[in-house]
């Protein structure tokens, strides 16, 4: 988590700096960090919203079997490449919302369990991806633009403000996607064996 809130305070410090320095619009310094903090929280508040709308969806929609969720070589192959296990202990793991962590895996032998890591990492890959792109409607939180003024803080503020967020929450979708394959494979070896 200290990671990511380095990254956020870091890349909003530079945002605001260069809005200041460059002063698109010919706005008051204040203006700018003003917009910065507006940004970024409606940023977490979209992500938040969507997390909450998918969590609400049901379990169904959300299995193995669906494509969406299966892993291909060519995905493993590009995991390896960005050396996924050497940075995804990083990455902060938010399933305390749900009382179900996936950061430590503790019963591999117990399809239950096992199910339910599925399923979880399932919903977690639904709404990272998901995030991604509903995450740039902060763009639309600029008010000039409906006013017909040039104003251009949803270029030099919203549009990178975005493409961070983008960015910080691709990534546990690259983990829970990385992690699916294995555990998918646990579980039909669980279902073979209790079948023998």
């Amino acid at each position: 988590m200290l990671l990511y809130s380095l990254i956020i305070l870091i890349s909003g410090a530079l945002v605001a700096g260069l809005n200041i320095i460059f002063r698109p619009g010919n706005e008051a310094w204040y203006y700018y960090l003003y917009w910065t903090a507006i940004f970024i929280a409606g940023a977490f508040l979209i992500d938040a919203l969507v997390a909450l709308i998918i969590r609400h969806l049901p379990n169904k929609w959300f299995t193995h079997k669906k494509k969406m969720f299966r892993t291909s070589m060519k995905e493993m192959q590009f995991y390896r490449k960005i050396k996924i296990n050497k940075w995804k202990d990083k990455v902060p793991e938010l399933g305390g919302f749900t009382d179900f962590h996936k950061d430590k895996f503790e019963n591999p032998n117990d399809n239950k369990y096992v199910g339910r890591f599925i399923m979880e990492a399932c919903y977690g890959v639904a709404i990272h991806i998901w995030s991604v792109p509903f995450g740039f409607l902060i763009l639309l939180l600029d008010y000039r633009i409906y006013l017909g003024t040039t104003n251009f803080i949803f270029l030099t503020i919203g549009l990178p403000v975005a493409i961070v967020n983008a960015f910080l929450i691709v990534l546990p979708a690259f983990i829970l996607k990385n992690n699916l394959y294995r555990l998918i494979n646990i579980y039909e070896r669980n279902e073979r064996n209790e079948k023998k």
